[in-house]
């Protein structure tokens, strides 16, 4: 699996990275080009807000190309590229798990299971300075958010509760995208489809359409490999021994 990891330019220069840009087919809208979520890759963009008296905090808003599901990330300081990633990966891990079981969808029995198949999930991360237009816009309102909570409450900046608290409301709202903004979705239910179908292999109790008997369903057009079926299944083979 793909982790694809896009960052705003005011947030490449703030981490100062020097980063590639996505190819474009056609040469152009270099620096811009839409990120997209499937069975073998996740995209984030990610962008920057300053905030608090002379813009002393920092936090970095990461949202998932599929789901527009966002993460707030503060930090004091610019962090490395790899506490970057770490952090939002185990946050990505940790909220998709927690819904999983808030849902009722896995019980707590079987949280070890999908544990272990997001921990074990082979991914390769790369890295871009880019920004998708899009779902900018939904970073623009996420932000909008972020600093008018700010200013109800008298705030510099929030916390690590406080972030998830905040991103938890607003990824329970629903949004709209595509051309004419048709397309209706609340961020926290695709977030969840994606993790039951990537990591819940062989954990449904339900049966789904052209879906493998104990298989979440796939969100995305492309098929899923068969290699993370069968990791999960031998892996369920060992832990009842």
């Amino acid at each position: 699996m793909d982790i694809i990891i896009s960052v705003s330019n005011a947030l490449a220069r703030w981490l100062e990275l020097s980063l590639p840009r996505i190819p474009s087919p056609d040469g152009k809208g270099v620096g811009t080009q839409p990120l997209s979520t499937g069975f073998a890759k996740v995209s984030w963009q990610c962008h920057l807000l300053k905030h608090g008296a002379d813009d002393q905090y920092f936090t970095i808003v990461a949202m998932e190309a599929y789901s527009r599901y966002v993460i707030f990330l503060p930090f004091h300081a610019p962090p490395s590229q790899m506490e970057l990633e770490q952090v939002l990966l185990e946050r990505w891990g940790n909220e998709a798990l927690h819904l999983a079981i808030d849902s009722g969808a896995i019980t707590d029995d079987e949280l070890p299971l999908m544990v272990d198949a997001f921990t074990h999930q082979r991914c390769q991360s790369h890295w871009f300075n880019n920004l998708d237009r899009s779902i900018n816009g939904h970073i623009t309102d996420a932000g909008l958010w972020f600093t008018q909570t700010l200013e109800q409450e008298g705030l510099d900046y929030l916390d690590d509760n406080q972030c998830y608290g905040l991103a938890m409301h607003i990824n329970q709202l629903e949004k709209n995208i595509g051309s004419r903004r048709t397309t209706r979705f609340r961020p926290m239910i695709r977030l969840l489809d994606d993790a039951l179908f990537r990591f819940g292999s062989s954990l449904a109790a339900s049966t789904y359409p052209n879906t493998k008997s104990g298989d979440f369903p796939c969100p995305y057009p492309d098929m899923p490999a068969l290699d993370n079926v069968v990791q999960l299944a031998d892996y369920r083979k060992r832990a009842s021994r």
